[in-house]
Parts: C-alpha cells; structure tokens; sequence
C-alpha cells in the first residue's frame, strides 16, 4: 500500500536540518588522513583546549622575566605534548616545575648541531605519530634563537606546525618605544667585530625604517659609540630586565644615551634597542614628490604631522622645509 500526503513547509524544514547536520558532518571530516601529521587537525586542537593527535609540532612563546606572561594555553600545550624540544633542558625543567608539570621528556636543540638535531627529532614524531613543543630559554623561539630548522624540517615533511604566541623582546620594547613603529626591520644580534660593526650600522641609512635589535650590555656602549659617529641626529629606546622587577624603558637622543650609560655602570646581560637613524651627513635627499605623495596616504591612515615629522626626519630635508613640506601634504588631503 502506498500513502501519499502532501509535503508540508514543516516537512521542508525538516529535511533541511537533516540535510544540514550530513552536510556540517562531512565538513569536519578530514580525509587527508594519508598525511603523515594529517590526523592533527581535530574539532579539539581548533579552540586550542587540547594538544592534537599524531605528529604536529607547536611553537611555545615562553616568558622573558615575568612568569604570569605565560599564557594559559601555552600552559596546556606543554603539559599535552609528548616530547618538548628545548635551547636549554636546565631552564625549561625549572618552568615546568613551577607549572607542575612532572615527567615531560625534555631533549636539547641549539645552534650547533640543529639541523642533524632537527631531522632526527621530524622523523621520531612522525614515526611514532608524536606531538612535539619548541620552546627557547625565554621568549618566542626562532626569533634570533634557535628553532627554526625543526620547523623547517616540519614543513617539508608535511607536519603541521601551529605557533602559540607570547612574549617577545621584540614586541614588548616596540610597543612601549613610544618611536615609530610602521617600519621595523629586526636585526638580531650585530656583529662583534668593530668593521663589520660599523658596516652594519652604515647600511641603515637605506632602510627608511626603526631598527631593532639585541646587545650584550658588555657592548653596548661600543655601539652606541658607532651609531652616533653615523648619525649624530639618531634616537633610541633601550629596553632591559623586561617584564622583571627593575624594567626599565628609556626614550632618548643619542647625545643622552651616553649620559644614561654613565649611570648604569653595572649593567649585565642583555638589552633590546630600537634605534630611529636620523639625518646623516651624507644622506641623499628623497624627491620632494615621492615624500608628499607617501605622507598624504600617510595622514589618510590618521597618523599625525608629528608622527610624520619623525619618521620622513632621516631623509636629508631640513626640519623647516619638511615641515612646510608635510603641512602642504596635510591641506591637500583635507
């Protein structure tokens, strides 16, 4: 027997949710599962609540002096992990502690070595379908540490790599400069050796941007020797013990930071720079043109005439001209 009724706008509906909830189920089906780290991207890894399954490696930001800049999921992940790569096994067996985390297989990594270190640690994970942490004694890893060949190698392998941000020297003294920071080149450690010093600060003058970088305070004052010699105009930020106790960011000319070297005699261990390089003696002058079509796209994105006084400061105008030069930018984009 065969019942016939007529189809209802309830009964569309219906169907629409069944049609739904197949359709929402083939979506988070992953059928990729040939891949070696394919199985890692699961409904529970995506809001970051848990460690993936399989071979995946995560990227953990650890804290650079104040510990409760660790963040909650960082905290997870290192306590889901199945191996942690670390710079120094000492240092992150001392986090791990104080986070309670017990019985975490630690290996070491560094710059010597890393790229054996690396292949080997890619293909554990993916023989043995494991989860891998990198971490650096403090901070993001890769960023002037070590790190980046293990994601390197995770990538050509086909593992997915999923970064778990943090701090970083790099942002924290940039965000707290109070110096321009629309163009920030990174340079990392500069050469110890006082000709490749200098030729390194010399190549500035074509950057056209703020430059960041880190230096052992042993150094410092070398440095900061060289880049007055360059550019006489130049102002830095100096960032040390960030995060810690005694922080301490200062804003200065170059003629002032050697007055604050002079009372910081004692200084230890490392610091972050941000250096604005300023006019040198010989910089080039950039067209009029190119600088007034940049700054009037400049003050469409709401900066303002001082912000652009300091950052077009280094390119060979004088202060009066280019101040007439931004304030005819400023009309003509009213």
């Amino acid at each position: 027997m065969v019942i016939r009724r007529d189809f209802s706008s309830s009964d569309a509906l219906d169907f629409l949710r069944l049609f739904g909830v197949y359709f929402w189920g083939l979506f988070m089906t992953d059928s990729t599962s040939s891949k070696p780290g394919a199985d890692t991207d699961t409904l529970a890894s995506r809001d970051g609540s848990t460690v993936a399954s399989g071979a995946v490696v995560y990227i953990v930001a650890t804290p650079i002096g104040h510990l409760e800049d660790l963040t909650p999921r960082a905290k997870r992940t290192l306590a889901g992990v199945d191996i942690i790569a670390a710079e120094d096994t000492r240092q992150t067996r001392k986090l791990l502690s104080h986070l309670g985390i017990q019985g975490k297989r630690l290996v070491s990594y560094h710059n010597h070595g890393e790229t054996e270190r690396a292949e080997v640690l890619i293909q554990e994970i993916i023989a043995e379908q494991r989860s891998l942490a990198v971490v650096t004694d403090a901070g993001t890893p890769c960023i002037s540490d070590p790190g980046y060949r293990i994601v390197a190698a995770a990538h050509a392998a086909g593992i997915k790599v999923h970064p778990i941000p943090g701090p970083s020297a790099l942002t924290a003294l940039v965000s707290a400069s109070g110096l321009p920071s629309d163009r920030v080149l990174f340079i990392g450690f500069l050469p110890t050796r006082s000709a490749a010093l200098d030729a390194e600060i010399a190549s500035w003058a074509s950057m056209r941007a703020a430059i960041v970088f880190f230096e052992s305070t042993r150094r410092l004052a070398r440095t900061v020797a060289s880049v007055r010699a360059i550019y006489p105009n130049a102002r830095l930020a100096i960032g040390r013990e960030l995060t810690k106790l005694y922080e301490e960011i200062v804003n200065l000319d170059i003629v002032e930071v050697g007055d604050w070297l002079a009372g910081h005699a004692t200084l230890k261990g490392e610091v972050t720079v941000m250096v604005i390089p300023g006019v040198t003696p010989e910089a080039e002058a950039v067209p009029e043109a190119d600088i007034l079509k940049e700054a009037q796209r400049e003050f469409q994105r709401g900066a303002t005439l001082k912000d652009l006084l300091r950052k077009y400061q280094s390119l060979g105008l004088k202060r009066s001209d280019l101040y007439q030069l931004l304030l005819k930018a400023k009309g003509s984009d009213e």
